[in-house]
């Protein structure tokens, strides 16, 4: 199974995020994490619509979790992010041509295994992730 770069792209965001006791910044999160910034500005708002994070506007504001480390499920942010995880093309949400459609064993274990993925990676926080994570200096 393979993520999008917005999967990744998110979970790193929330980890700058959470390694952090002041508020980040668009700016600050794209250079830090080399990020395009209009990838960040993206994914931001994403998570900022859901809880994952908190923005304020003007001076001290900026970005902050919006949950608790515990609070955030590593599995729920990868279906926020994905909502297609059709890991063959029956699985998508668009129209597909197969042969073997609508009666299909294949179908179902490879939906049952895209929900295992997502059960396991739902066994881990951002606080577990977070504990085992050691960040690297800052660029100035």
């Amino acid at each position: 199974m393979r993520l999008s770069q917005a999967s990744d792209f998110a979970l790193r965001i929330l980890m700058a995020t959470g390694q952090s006791d002041s508020p980040q910044t668009v700016d600050r999160l794209s250079k830090e994490l080399g990020l395009a910034k209009s990838h960040v500005m993206k994914i931001v708002a994403q998570l900022a619509r859901s809880g994952y994070l908190a923005t304020t506007r003007g001076r001290g504001g900026g970005i902050r979790l919006g949950r608790a480390p515990d609070a955030i499920r590593l599995g729920d942010v990868v279906r926020l992010i994905e909502p297609d995880l059709g890991v063959v093309a029956c699985l998508k949400p668009e129209a597909t041509v197969c042969a073997f459609l609508p009666r299909c064993a294949l179908k179902g274990a490879m939906a049952r295994a895209s929900e295992a993925f997502l059960d396991n990676l739902n066994t881990e926080t951002l606080a577990t992730i977070l504990a085992g994570t050691q960040r690297t200096a800052l660029p100035g």
